[in-house]
C-alpha cells in the first residue's frame, strides 16, 4: 500500500501537488508532519518532516488542534474544520480555516488563509461594539429585527431595561420570549398591520399602543421604525425604537 510520503521529496515537499495554491500537508497519527507542497512552504517559510504540526500551533489553540485530531478521526471518511492561529517563524500571527481529513494511517491537511477576513471580522466587531455602546446611552429601546409576527430582536439597546423590565438576553433571537408577548392582545393586529403598511409603501411607520412590563404594569409607548431592505426590494427587516409616553398621550 502507498505511504502517505509518496510524493514527497527527502525534505517533505510535495513534488505533485505543487499545483495546489493553497497549502497541504500529511500527517502521522500523532501529527508529526510528514510531507508538505510549496505553499506551505511558502506562507510558514518552511517544510520541516518528522516536527509536531502543533508547534506552529497557538499555544491557546493548540487544545483546539487536539479535538479536530479526534474529530477526523471519528468522522471516518469525513472532514472536520476549524479556524486556528498559526505562529510564523519571524512572529506574526496568521489566521487559517484549517481542514483536517483521516486518511489511512495518518491524516491530510489543507489550510486556507484567512488572515485578511478574520482581521475585517475584527475591525467590524470592534466598530460594531462601538456603536452598540452609543445606542446603550440613549434613552428607549433601540433595536434592529425581523419582520414576524413575534417581531424577533436580532439587536435591542440597554434602554430596553428601564422600558419593559426585561434584559437584553431575554428578546435576543429567544425561541422562549418575543416582543409580540408584551404587546396587548387588543394591539397586536394594529401594530402587525401598521407596520405592513408602510413596508409597501418604502415608508416610516409611527405607532402608539401599549405593552405589559416585567412588573406588570401597562404602559403606553410610541415606536418609530423603518423597513430594512435589499438592493432587489426584498424586506429583510426593521429597526426603529420605542419609547414610554405619558399616561394620557394614548
Amino acid at each position: 500500500m502507498a505511504s502517505l510520503a509518496d510524493g514527497f521529496d527527502d525534505i517533505g515537499v510535495a513534488t505533485g501537488l505543487d499545483a495546489f495554491p493553497v497549502p497541504l500537508l500529511t500527517l502521522d497519527m500523532n501529527g508529526i508532519v510528514l510531507g508538505a507542497n510549496v505553499a506551505w512552504v511558502r506562507a510558514m517559510a518552511g517544510a520541516r518532516r518528522g516536527v509536531s504540526f502543533a508547534r506552529n500551533v497557538h499555544p491557546e489553540d493548540r487544545a483546539h488542534w487536539q479535538t479536530l485530531l479526534r474529530a477526523a478521526s471519528i468522522a471516518g471518511d469525513g472532514e472536520a474544520r476549524a479556524r486556528l492561529r498559526l505562529v510564523h517563524p519571524c512572529g506574526d500571527l496568521r489566521w487559517f480555516d484549517c481542514t483536517v481529513a483521516r486518511a489511512g494511517a495518518g491524516y491530510c491537511v489543507a489550510l486556507a488563509d484567512a488572515t485578511l477576513s478574520q482581521r475585517r471580522e475584527a475591525a467590524l466587531e470592534a466598530r460594531l461594539r462601538g456603536a452598540l455602546g452609543l445606542v446603550d446611552g440613549m434613552p428607549g429601546l433601540l433595536y434592529r429585527g425581523r419582520n414576524n409576527r413575534s417581531w424577533t430582536m436580532e439587536i435591542v439597546s440597554a434602554g430596553c431595561k428601564a422600558l419593559t423590565g426585561y434584559a437584553q438576553e431575554w428578546f435576543i433571537d429567544s425561541h422562549e420570549h418575543s416582543f409580540s408577548q408584551l404587546i396587548l392582545p387588543e394591539y397586536a393586529d394594529y401594530v402587525w398591520f401598521g407596520v405592513q403598511e408602510a413596508l409597501v409603501a418604502r415608508a416610516a411607520f409611527d405607532l402608539r399602543y401599549r405593552i405589559r412590563a416585567a412588573d406588570g404594569r401597562v404602559k403606553p409607548v410610541l415606536e418609530k421604525g423603518v423597513g430594512i431592505y435589499s438592493e432587489g426590494g426584498e424586506v429583510l427587516g426593521i429597526e426603529g425604537a420605542i419609547f414610554e409616553m405619558g399616561e394620557g398621550s394614548l
